[in-house]
C-alpha cells in the first residue's frame, strides 16, 4: 500500500512512476493495480533470480531513472540487474535482518548486495547501523515519514456506525469490547500471541472478543490454536478486507504482537481511524504510538503484560476514547502527500547530481 500510494503522490508532483510486484500474493492472488513480474508466491533464491531477469527486460524497454526497491527481496532482484542496464537503485529497507545474517555465507551475500545499492532509506536507526556494519558506504536517507497512508479513507470513518456494523457482522453484544489483530497471518506477525492475550484477558473476568482481519499461511494453525484453547465463541476470523478502515473504526483496541516491525502501517492506519493501539516495543513503533497519549507501548514483549494493560484500558472507557481522539489528531505527519514531497525533493536532487556528474 505504501509503495502504491507513494507512487501516486509522486505522480501528482509531476514525476512518472510504475509499480510492479516481484510475484503474486502468498495465495496466488493478483492485484489489478500491481502487475507481477513472475507467478511465484514465495521469494526464494530461484524466484529472486527469475524476477530479476524480468525486471531487466522491463528496464530495457522503458527509460527509467531510478528503481525504488521496497524490501529485501526487491533489493536483491534489482541488484542482480547488470549495472550497465540499471538506473540508480534505492533500497527502502523495511525490517532489520535476522541474527543469521552474521553467518559468513549470509554476510558475504548481503555485503555483495550492499555494494550495488546507491542509496538506502532506513526506517530506524538500528537499520541504518546494521547497513553500515554490512559495509554500505553510500548515502542513507532518514526521511521523516517512512511508512505513510492517504488519510482520507481512515479519518473519515464514523466510529459509531463502524462499531455497530462490525458488531452485527461478528454477532457480539454492545457490552463486549472488540479487540483486533490486522495483518497477514505469517510467522513475523505472531498471531498466536493475540490469541494468548485474549485468553489471559478472559481469565481476569473481562469480557472481550478478538477480530482477526487478514489471511495467510498460518490460518490453519490459528484455527487450531483457537479450538484447542476453547476460544471459538470469542474469536472471529473475517479474512482479508478491502474495507479495513471500517474494521479499525469498529475496534476498541488494536493489538500489535509481531516479532519485528519497522514503522508498522497497521498502527498508522488504526490511529488515523481513532483506534488506540497496545503494542510490543518494535522497531520505530514509538514514533507512531505515543505511550500514554495515543496508546500503550509496552516495556517488553510479554503477553501477560499486554493483557494487563489492555484490561486497564477497557475498564477506563473515557481514557480509551481520549487515546483515540488524540491519535486521530496527531497522525497527520504520516500523510502520504507529505512523504511524497520529501521523496520527490530527494529523488530530484539525486537525479540532477548524477546527470551533472555524467557531463563531466
Amino acid at each position: 500500500m505504501f509503495a502504491l500510494e507513494l507512487a501516486s503522490g509522486l505522480d501528482s508532483l509531476g514525476h512518472d512512476n510504475r509499480v510492479v510486484a516481484l510475484g503474486l500474493a502468498f495465495d496466488g492472488g493478483r492485484d489489478p493495480d500491481l502487475p507481477a513480474l513472475t507467478t511465484q508466491t514465495v521469494m526464494g533464491p530461484r524466484a529472486v533470480v527469475a524476477s530479476s531477469w524480468h525486471l531487466r527486460r522491463l528496464l530495457g524497454r522503458q527509460p527509467f531513472d531510478v528503481v525504488l526497491a521496497h524490501g529485501g527481496s526487491a533489493a536483491q532482484a534489482a541488484s542482480l540487474v547488470p549495472r550497465s542496464r540499471r538506473p540508480l537503485l534505492i533500497w527502502q529497507r523495511i525490517l532489520g535482518f535476522p541474527p543469521a545474517i552474521w553467518k559468513p555465507a549470509q554476510r558475504r551475500w548481503w555485503q555483495f548486495i550492499m555494494r550495488r545499492i546507491d542509496v538506502i532509506v532506513a526506517m530506524t536507526h538500528d537499520i541504518e547501523d546494521e547497513s553500515r556494519r554490512l559495509g554500505f558506504t553510500g548515502p542513507i536517507w532518514e526521511i521523516g515519514t517512512y511508512n505513510t497512508r492517504s488519510p482520507q479513507r481512515f479519518v473519515g470513518v464514523d466510529r459509531t456506525e463502524a462499531t455497530a456494523r462490525l458488531r452485527r457482522e461478528v454477532g457480539v453484544d454492545d457490552d463486549v469490547p472488540l479487540l483486533g489483530l490486522v495483518g497477514h497471518l505469517v510467522d513475523q506477525k505472531r498471531p498466536e500471541r493475540a490469541i494468548e492475550v485474549l485468553e489471559l484477558i478472559l481469565s481476569q473476568s473481562q469480557p472481550a472478543h478478538l477480530v482477526v482481519a487478514g489471511d495467510g499461511p498460518l490460518r490453519t494453525q490459528v484455527v487450531r490454536e483457537i479450538r484447542e484453547r476453547g476460544l471459538g465463541p470469542h474469536v472471529s476470523l473475517i479474512g482479508h478486507r478491502s474495507d479495513v478502515e471500517q474494521v479499525y473504526g469498529g475496534l476498541d483496541v488494536l493489538l500489535l504482537t509481531s516479532d519485528d516491525e519497522g514503522i508498522p502501517g497497521v498502527a498508522v492506519e488504526a490511529q488515523m481511524a481513532g483506534c488506540p493501539v497496545v503494542t510490543f516495543p518494535l522497531g520505530g513503533v514509538d514514533t507512531v504510538v505515543e505511550n500514554g497519549r495515543t496508546g500503550v507501548v509496552l516495556a517488553r514483549r510479554d503477553t501477560v503484560l499486554m493483557a494487563e494493560h489492555t484490561v486497564r484500558l477497557l475498564q477506563r472507557p473515557c481514557l480509551l476514547h481520549a487515546f483515540g481522539d488524540e491519535a486521530r489528531r496527531t497522525t497527520g505527519q504520516f500523510s502520504t502527500s507529505q512523504a511524497a514531497g520529501e521523496y520527490g525533493a530527494r529523488l530530484t536532487e539525486l537525479y540532477e547530481r548524477r546527470r551533472l556528474a555524467a557531463r563531466r
